[in-house]
């Protein structure tokens, strides 16, 4: 694994994983962060309300077309 630092761009090369817990913990504690991950939010269920899901994706008013500018189809031809 290789990755490239943002000052420079030199190259960053992966030489070793902490595995032990212990060496963890001390890390993670002198650096302020959370020994434990965050809890993991619960499923959502589906939506109750429809309309607040078409409400959320309703591009209506973003692409504004007249009826001039639409396509002429000839249903029977089809």
């Amino acid at each position: 694994m290789s990755s490239s630092t943002p000052g420079c761009g030199g190259d960053i090369r992966l030489i070793a994983f902490i595995t032990e817990p212990g060496p963890i913990r001390q890390i993670l504690t002198h650096l302020g962060e959370p020994l434990e991950p965050p809890p993991v939010s619960p499923a959502r269920g589906p939506p109750t309300d429809w309309g607040e899901l078409v409400q959320a994706h309703d591009d209506r008013e973003a692409v504004q077309v007249s009826p001039d500018e639409l396509p002429v189809i000839d249903i029977h031809s089809l």
